[in-house]
C-alpha cells in the first residue's frame, strides 16, 4: 500500500509542477499579467457585487491574508484593482476591479480557457474528470474541516 500511496502522491504532485506553471506562463504570454493577477481578476469580475472584503477574497481563493494584501497592493499600483476602506470596519479593506482590470480579464479568459481545454479537458475522459472532481472535493473537505487557512478570516 505504501507504494501506491507514494505513486499516487507523485502523480498528483507532477500535475502541480508541470501543468500549473505552464498555464501561468501562457497567461503571461498572451495577456501580460501573472497567473496570480489572472486568478484575482477573474474572481473579482465574477462577483455579484461591486466589491468584496480583502479577507473574504483571500479565503475564497485559499490564500493567506498577507499574500492577498501584497498582491492587491501590486495590482492597485498597476491600475487593475481599487482598494478602499470598509464602511463596516475601518480596519478592513474592500477590493473592486477597475475597468482596465476587467478589460484584461475579459480578453484573457477565452485564451486561458482554450489552453485549459488543450492541456486538461481534451486529455481526460468524462469519467476521469468526474473522478477528479470527487477526489478534489474529498481533499478540500478534509482541508477545510481540519486545516483551515485562517479561521478568523473565515468568520468575516
Amino acid at each position: 500500500m505504501k507504494d501506491l500511496d507514494s505513486k499516487a502522491w507523485r502523480a498528483f504532485h507532477k500535475i502541480g509542477t508541470s501543468l500549473l506553471p505552464h498555464l501561468s506562463r501562457q497567461i503571461t504570454n498572451h495577456s501580460g499579467i501573472t497567473g496570480a493577477e489572472y486568478v484575482v481578476l477573474v474572481s473579482l469580475s465574477e462577483l455579484p457585487t461591486e466589491s468584496v472584503s480583502l479577507n473574504r477574497l483571500a479565503v475564497g481563493l485559499g490564500w493567506e491574508i498577507s499574500r492577498m494584501s501584497h498582491q492587491i497592493s501590486r495590482m492597485e499600483a498597476n491600475g487593475l484593482v481599487k482598494k478602499s476602506r470598509s464602511a463596516d470596519d475601518s480596519r478592513s479593506f474592500n477590493v473592486s476591479i477597475t475597468s482596465r482590470g476587467r478589460k484584461l480579464a475579459e480578453s484573457a479568459i477565452p485564451l486561458q480557457s482554450k489552453e485549459i481545454n488543450h492541456c486538461f479537458s481534451n486529455v481526460l475522459t468524462k469519467q476521469q474528470m468526474e473522478t477528479l472532481i470527487e477526489i478534489s472535493e474529498a481533499i478540500n473537505k478534509h482541508m477545510k474541516d481540519h486545516h483551515p487557512i485562517n479561521k478568523k478570516a473565515e468568520n468575516r
